[in-house]
């Protein structure tokens, strides 16, 4: 069986970052340090096969501290699009397959498919807005990362955007009431200033 620190004990790396940085400003980036106390307990107590795996998680992490927040991005993406196949499923089960415009979906009138417009309206412009939140977010993490950042502020502000968003869709979808939406504001009011902190640790 492996031992988790013989796997990384080694002595913090800090070297200057060059001309690629904004302004031309050379700037050092984090010290790179091994992974917190309880990390290594629970790393010593997975069997071989995981440890091994995690093993290889973990040297990734080492080598790029910002993989965490940078892996949100994908996730981030991913949450723009759930509404939507939220609203396509709402459509098919009132009209069913073959009754589904699938040459002008976009043209479609929400107000045509009945109980189920609310829901429907609902889940288009909660999909819009994903991408208005998207391409803030997604430029901010990639900011932290050439400014090189604090990384664990980088990732702790990424992963608390990719929470209050999944709150701010799930408010959203079944905002039927005033004490939901008002819930929506504030999830998407959170999100907006977990993207804020983003461009406030990077500059």
């Amino acid at each position: 069986k492996l031992h988790a620190r013989a796997l990384f004990s080694w002595p913090a790396v800090d070297t200057p970052l060059g001309k690629g940085s904004l302004g031309g400003m050379s700037k050092k980036p984090p010290a790179m340090s091994p992974p917190p106390a309880w990390v290594m307990e629970a790393f010593g107590k997975l069997p071989g096969p995981l440890q091994q795996s995690a093993q290889v998680l973990l040297m990734k992490f080492m080598k790029d501290q910002y993989l965490p927040a940078l892996a949100m991005i994908p996730v981030a993406w991913l949450l723009v699009y759930v509404p939507h196949f939220v609203k396509v499923g709402f459509m098919l089960k009132r009209r069913g397959v073959n009754d589904y415009n699938n040459l002008t979906p976009r043209t479609e009138d929400p107000e045509s498919y009945g109980e189920h417009s609310g829901i429907i309206k609902r889940a288009l412009a909660c999909h819009l807005n994903g991408f208005e939140s998207f391409a803030p977010f997604a430029a901010a993490v990639l900011l932290c990362k050439l400014n090189r950042a604090k990384p664990m502020e980088v990732a702790k502000h990424s992963l608390r955007y990719i929470v209050f968003r999944v709150l701010f869709i799930s408010f959203y979808l079944a905002g039927r009431n005033k004490a939901v939406s008002l819930l929506r504001s504030v999830a998407w009011a959170a999100g907006m200033h977990s993207t804020m902190m983003l461009y406030r640790t990077a500059l």
